[in-house]
């Protein structure tokens, strides 16, 4: 009786992890980086013709597994091979990762779409200007206290973001790493500050 039971114990097993690879581990793998940049050019149909392929092979495979399983008697029930099981349980888990999949092409499509809209982008003189003047006005926006603070830019080809008034060495070093990805996509280098007299800089 005990080893029928750890015999059932261990199909148990088999069968919950075949489910985990066939649902969590389809739907984890179509986020990797290695997967995303395939999936994003994919169009709806390919996706959807893959997702009923899953759910179809799930069915069917589920099916004809089941239908084994099910004639075997009870009691010999744990003479069954671990991988069959295992098998089973990946087909059940099939269709169970058509919604993860799914989700992972929409995200890899989104972030494709950003990443061209980025590429196609090329910052000019006015953009850096504009940013200049919504990052001032954000500032004195969320400051707890009255600034008197202005931003302007300057450099070869207007690639320096630069601060005078209210704003020291540390807040401006602060405020450039938490920007950084914004001041690099509109083109900025650096940016300088003018805080009582002293000059302060700080490399995007």
């Amino acid at each position: 009786m005990d080893g029928s039971f750890g015999g059932l114990g261990a199909h148990f097993v088999a069968l919950v992890v075949g489910g985990l690879i066939g649902s969590l581990g389809l739907s984890l793998g179509a986020r990797t980086r290695r997967v995303q940049p395939w999936l994003a050019p994919r169009p709806g149909w390919q996706v959807a013709l893959g997702s009923v392929a899953l759910i179809v092979g799930g069915i069917v495979g589920g099916w004809r597994i089941g239908a084994r399983l099910l004639e075997t008697d009870a009691a010999a029930f744990h003479t069954l091979p671990l991988p069959l099981v295992a098998l089973f349980g990946i087909a059940i888990g099939l269709p169970i990762s058509v919604p993860g999949i799914a989700a992972a092409w929409s995200e890899a499509r989104r972030k494709d779409r950003k990443a061209k809209k980025v590429r196609d982008f090329v910052p000019t003189k006015d953009d850096r200007r504009d940013y200049a003047d919504q990052i001032v006005r954000q500032i004195l926006d969320v400051s707890p206290r009255p600034r008197n603070l202005s931003a302007s830019i300057s450099g070869d080809g207007g690639t320096v973001l630069l601060f005078e008034g209210d704003i020291d060495a540390e807040e401006g070093e602060r405020l450039t790493a938490a920007l950084r990805a914004d001041l690099t996509e509109v083109g900025f280098k650096r940016v300088e500050g003018v805080h009582g007299g002293k000059e302060w800089w700080s490399r995007v």
